[in-house]
């Protein structure tokens, strides 16, 4: 049953690790997916805004307005970096008619705001008649110049397009001769898309509460079927520990019975009268035990709302005092019991016979528990009479302590119970208290002994005895 919890268990935690992360990766894969499928759609709405008539008329004319300035850099009248400065400045006077024409093709074609674009010239090259090139932008560099739209850095975009524009264009140079010049203009659209993951994350927003709905919900179920399964097999355990400890208990006054009656049947008893009487009275003593056995199980389960106290005024300091004097008649010589007991007149409203039931199972588990020091203390403070038995015997482990006073629960060494008892002893002992409004409370640590500390309100019980 142990092995079988362990593997039900394990496979169960794997179950559910296998499960997140197949749901993650399941997530994630969505959410890339649907960030490359925004970005195409952005992409192709672009090009339906830039794709336009109005737009290479745009182009057009700014180029045209560059390329009347190059016979004047042929002819040395404005240097390379002059010339490139014309052709922003002619992109750049048309660049708030295509910005306010961008806003409403991005408009119609419900292109998110937070998406940027911009042209650029990335490369220029001239070639002059005698095949030689000359390279007014250079593609590789990191910054082209700048033509339409919104300027961002061009590592943080997307490439979208790119074309090659060629144009022959003649003019006269300073020798009054005509020469022709191609030039060869290759222009690159690129796309920004701004915060793309929040963009990505506020539309599967549903998709991520679901996911994180339903791994809570496994999450649950499977924590809360690994505890049920804990729980039954810990009223198994239960189960089939008390039925063996209430076997073994039951063994020795049968197997006593067994013997006395066929000792009382045989010819020999019948004709020794002593020997009858020996045996008559070990099955009444028997009797009388098992008795008392099946009396304690029913009795010590018994809940504290199923008590029936018969309260009387109990002056405690001779209560205490009594239950001391009786219990240490019953003890050996290597036992030492001390006692502290407050004098005091303030009367205690309890049940005699539960209070002194209770404290004397709880000294009896300190013998019992190898406990050689033992000691009653009892005083008033804080509104309660407090009952203090503190002992030096095995302690109580960490693990043990909030467990003590359940049901039919033992200590244990190993799996193996090294102190015999039925585990209702504590159990009873909390329900008589808590039937007495009261409380009781441990502190121990292994191998160092325990203190077991009985609180019971100096009220409980007084409205039965005012007039």
């Amino acid at each position: 049953m142990k092995i079988k919890s362990r593997t039900l268990i394990a496979g169960s935690i794997i179950a559910l690790i296998a499960l997140t992360t197949m749901q993650g990766y399941l997530t994630f894969n969505t959410f890339d997916l649907r960030k490359n499928s925004f970005a195409v759609n952005s992409r192709t709405k672009i090009g339906s805004i830039v794709k336009t008539p109005y737009v290479d008329s745009l182009s057009w004319h700014y180029r045209m307005d560059f390329v009347k300035k190059i016979p004047e850099y042929r002819n040395g009248e404005i240097t390379k970096e002059e010339l490139i400065l014309e052709l922003e400045n002619a992109a750049k006077s048309r660049n708030p008619t295509f910005k306010k024409y961008f806003k409403e093709g991005a408009e119609h074609f419900k292109l998110d705001p937070r998406v940027l674009f911009k042209k650029v010239a990335s490369s220029l090259e001239l070639t002059h008649e005698d095949g030689t090139t000359e390279q007014i932008i250079i593609e590789s560099d990191k910054s082209p110049t700048f033509l339409l739209g919104t300027d961002f850095p061009t590592d943080e975009g997307y490439l979208i397009n790119a074309w090659n524009w060629t144009f022959d264009e003649d003019f006269i140079n300073n020798n009054n001769q005509t020469e022709n010049v191609i030039i060869t203009y290759r222009a690159s659209l690129y796309m920004k898309i701004i915060d793309l993951d929040w963009i990505i994350f506020n539309q599967l927003i549903g998709l991520f509460l679901i996911a994180f709905l339903l791994f809570v919900f496994v999450v649950l179920l499977v924590s809360y079927s690994i505890r049920n399964l804990l729980k039954l097999k810990h009223i198994s355990d239960v189960k089939t520990d008390f039925i063996n400890n209430i076997t073994h208990e039951l063994k020795t006054p049968l197997a006593t019975l067994s013997i006395a009656t066929k000792t009382l049947s045989s010819k020999f008893a019948q004709d020794n009268k002593e020997i009858a009487k020996v045996s008559i009275d070990t099955i009444n003593r028997q009797n009388v035990r098992l008795q008392n056995l099946i009396d304690q199980v029913v009795d010590n389960s018994l809940g504290y709302n199923d008590i029936k106290l018969n309260l009387e005024q109990v002056n405690l300091t001779d209560f205490t005092n009594e239950i001391c004097d009786d219990f240490s008649l019953t003890l050996t010589n290597d036992i030492q019991f001390l006692r502290s007991i407050e004098n005091t007149q303030t009367l205690a409203h309890i049940d005699p016979f539960y209070i002194s039931t209770a404290i004397i199972n709880i000294l009896n588990n300190a013998i019992k528990f190898d406990g050689t020091v033992i000691k009653l203390t009892y005083k008033i403070t804080d509104l309660y009479h407090v009952v203090t038995i503190s002992d030096n015997g095995i302690g109580i482990s960490k693990k043990n302590k909030s467990l003590i006073f359940g049901k039919f629960y033992r200590i244990n060494e190993q799996n193996k119970h090294s102190y015999k008892g039925l585990g209702l002893g504590l159990y009873y002992c909390n329900q008589i208290i808590k039937a007495h409004h009261g409380t009781i409370s441990v502190k121990s640590e292994e191998h160092e002994g325990s203190t077991f500390c009985i609180k019971i309100p100096l009220n409980h019980g007084k409205e039965n005895f005012t007039s």
